[in-house]
């Protein structure tokens, strides 16, 4: 029996060898510099805290340009967003809720994609709270920026 698992081990390890030739790269070169979140999280913070300043001072533009490229703001995506942040701008002035706070509960890296979970409240000029919500965000690179990749009100 001892040496029936020798013999599984080192069939193992071949075909592990071989997957890597296969590709051009050797059991170390598949490890990869793994993303720290807590590193990052200064960094989102302050983009939400961007985020926050755009939707109250109304520029949706500005807010649809911290969505990647390919990004999706619920369904909405591409110059959809552009609609979405628009329409969020012009109820937030409507409901005089503005104000918005976010504030993020979890972060975590998964491969090269932050994952970030939170809560928000909109407020009005008051400080009176009109609405709470949570939320899940999807950060990815582009370009060297963290841009929103997927953002879904939950």
């Amino acid at each position: 029996m001892p040496q029936q698992i020798d013999k599984i081990t080192l069939v193992c390890l071949a075909f592990l060898f071989c997957i890597s030739k296969v590709h051009g790269q050797t059991a170390n070169e598949f490890k990869t510099s793994p993303l720290d979140a807590d590193k990052e999280k200064p960094v989102i913070e302050s983009l939400i805290k961007q985020y926050s300043k755009f939707l109250l001072e109304g520029d949706s533009v500005s807010l649809a340009a911290m969505y990647a490229s390919n990004g999706k703001l619920g369904c909405a995506q591409g110059d959809e967003i552009l609609s979405a942040t628009g329409n969020w701008v012009r109820s937030a002035i409507k409901n005089d809720s503005r104000h918005v706070n976010f504030k993020t509960n979890t972060l975590t890296a998964d491969g090269e994609l932050l994952i970030e979970t939170g809560t928000a409240e909109g407020r009005n000029e008051e400080g009176e709270l009109k609405y709470t919500f949570r939320y899940l965000v999807v950060w990815k690179k582009e370009n060297g920026t963290w841009k929103l990749y997927r953002d879904i009100v939950l």
